[in-house]
């Protein structure tokens, strides 16, 4: 099996010659287990044909042959690719866990479960985004990644995946990886305040489906005082979104603090350093360097960049969280 491209999210997409839609997926991203909900198919002679049916013990047998045969990619129809990303994040543990598949395949997996999640969450489509069910898989999911994020190479390989993008989703779990992260520098044996934070993380900017998704689209430093307001209402917003849901003190903390400032210049309360838990310095530090780096709000900075423009407001963030960023952002090179 080579290393090569998963679904993306069904990015990759062929033709059965009958006309049904399939989805090209890694051979990584399927472990030993029943298959369930969608059936698997390889590319023989130009055709694709049925490997595993749906329901279906799928073995070690069945992964070697596929070694032997030299099978870079899987296919499952489009209509099933729901099923397989849901199996995929089940068992999101036992891939991030496995040493047999390479860290940069890892990542590429964890991506594409990641994003499949928070896109669903943040749809605006529906009428509750987030409720208990998909709650509980954001934080199985969290959960089980926690090892994997705390790998020294594990960022750098989840870079190329997850710095993209400008949608709403996708800059919550950029902030999610690299608040982890940082916080997995020195809090790493906390592993339930980690995933408590790692869902503030991915869900901090929520409030803002309650919005205009238009007053979203312009530079904050144009709107009116009225739109000014209505943006700075996103975070207390946001925890109206999760009143209904079972979280825990620090996800609703990091949600509603997430524009707080060290000087007391930020929103919604003005809340300064001093009454500031640990870890949402860390998370309001990561919100502003993803959205500096991802160039949501304007000319997209590198790296460097954006650390030398948060030195530059050193009342604002906690220096010596910035630190810890900038060690964790150099072990995994990604500081220029």
């Amino acid at each position: 099996m080579g290393n090569t491209p998963s679904a993306g999210n069904g990015e990759h997409k062929a033709n059965n010659g009958n006309g049904q839609g399939m989805v090209k997926v890694s051979p990584y991203m399927v472990i030993p287990s029943r298959v369930g909900g969608f059936s698997l198919y390889l590319k023989q002679g130009g055709k694709l044909v049925l490997y595993a049916e749906k329901g279906e013990l799928f073995t070690d047998e069945h992964k070697q042959r596929l070694g032997l045969l030299g099978v870079d990619h899987l296919y499952v129809r489009a209509a099933d690719y729901v099923h397989f990303t849901r199996y995929v994040q089940e068992n999101i543990l036992d891939l991030m866990d496995d040493e047999a598949i390479p860290v940069g395949e890892r990542a590429r997996i964890w991506s594409d479960a990641t994003v499949s999640l928070a896109r669903e969450a943040f749809d605006r489509s529906l009428p509750k985004p987030v409720d208990k069910r998909r709650f509980q898989r954001i934080r199985s999911l969290i959960a089980d990644s926690l090892r994997f994020l705390s790998r020294d190479d594990a960022l750098k390989e989840l870079s190329r995946f997850i710095r993209e993008g400008e949608e709403i989703f996708q800059h919550g779990i950029g902030v999610m990886v690299l608040t982890v992260t940082t916080l997995c520098s020195f809090m790493k044996e906390d592993s339930d305040l980690l995933v408590a934070v790692g869902m503030g993380a991915i869900l901090h900017d929520i409030g803002k489906l309650e919005l205009p998704q238009d007053i979203f689209n312009k530079k904050f430093d144009t709107l009116s005082r009225a739109d000014r307001d209505l943006v700075k209402s996103h975070p207390a917003l946001g925890v109206g979104v999760c009143s209904a849901l079972p979280l825990p003190q620090e996800t609703l903390q990091c949600i509603l603090f997430h524009h707080e400032r060290e000087d007391g210049l930020g929103y919604p309360s003005g809340s300064t350093g001093n009454m500031l838990p640990s870890y949402v310095k860390a998370l309001i530090l990561c919100n502003e360097y993803d959205t500096l780096t991802r160039g949501r709000e304007g000319r997209k900075l590198t790296p460097f960049e954006a650390l030398a423009r948060i030195k530059s407001m050193r009342s604002a963030y906690d220096m010596d969280m910035l630190r810890r960023l900038i060690e964790v952002l150099a072990k995994a090179d990604l500081t220029s």
